[in-house]
């Protein structure tokens, strides 16, 4: 029986610290210099930067314990205030903040194509996001009643990036989001989100390229042959 009983203790022992390690592992950011700290304040009109960048590419990709989460590719061109959508290779939409036009490919039915065109007059974007991607957690406290922390500074692909913390006042700080910011341009580089008490994380990566959209990426679509739909 005594035997018995210290296989099992042994077992127990080598589950916490296998417990214990995966649980520094996927909270570990790296060594980071704490020198320059920044306010949320500062932080803010780091991200208010990134939202005004004139050309960029993003495919944002999500995985968690076991591998990918999306099944669906999204690419997004974005050039001197026009937007392409790309899904899985073909055109989602396009939207011309200039001219205040967006087109949305509907898709097809019954041999059909059918589009839609419409103007932006009522739509407001929202404004607290680098073209779809969202840092209200950290810009707007009231609303989510988050706590804010300046973890500190690292290279990441040879980028100086900084990564901030935040978390609902009202709950532990482990179930937190993470927030990889460029310091240069202000572009959200990666967004990792915590929960089950720190035990389990998505991990979202941008995959920013900056200064590589054409022309040609963003040419409105050719809607010959569409039925269109105002």
């Amino acid at each position: 029986m005594k035997k018995v009983l210290k296989i099992l203790g042994i077992i127990l022992a080598i589950l916490i610290v296998l417990v214990a390690i995966y649980y520094v592992v996927i909270h570990f950011d790296g060594f980071l210099n704490k020198d320059n700290e920044m306010t949320r304040e500062e932080v803010i009109e780091l991200l208010e930067k990134g939202k005004e960048y004139p050309n960029y590419y993003y495919s944002s990709e999500s995985t968690w314990l076991f591998g990918k989460i999306d099944e669906i590719k999204t690419e997004r061109y974005i050039k001197d205030n026009i937007v392409k959508v790309v899904v899985d290779g073909k055109v989602d939409s396009w939207t011309d903040y200039n001219n205040d036009e967006r087109i949305s490919i509907l898709g097809e039915h019954d041999g059909k194509k059918y589009a839609s065109v419409s103007n932006l007059d009522n739509f407001e974007e929202n404004d607290q996001s680098q073209r779809g991607f969202d840092y209200s957690l950290i810009s707007d406290e009231e609303t989510f009643n988050t706590d804010f922390k300046y973890l500190g500074e690292k290279q990441v692909d040879g980028r100086d990036t900084i990564i901030v913390k935040v978390w609902n006042k009202d709950w532990v700080s482990v179930d937190s989001t993470k927030f990889y910011i460029d310091k240069e341009t202000g572009f959200i580089m990666r967004r990792v989100d915590y929960t089950a008490l720190g035990f389990f994380k998505i991990d979202c990566n941008r995959n920013v390229k900056m200064d590589v959209v054409t022309d040609e990426d963003i040419q409105r679509p050719d809607l010959e042959g569409y039925e269109i739909l105002q």
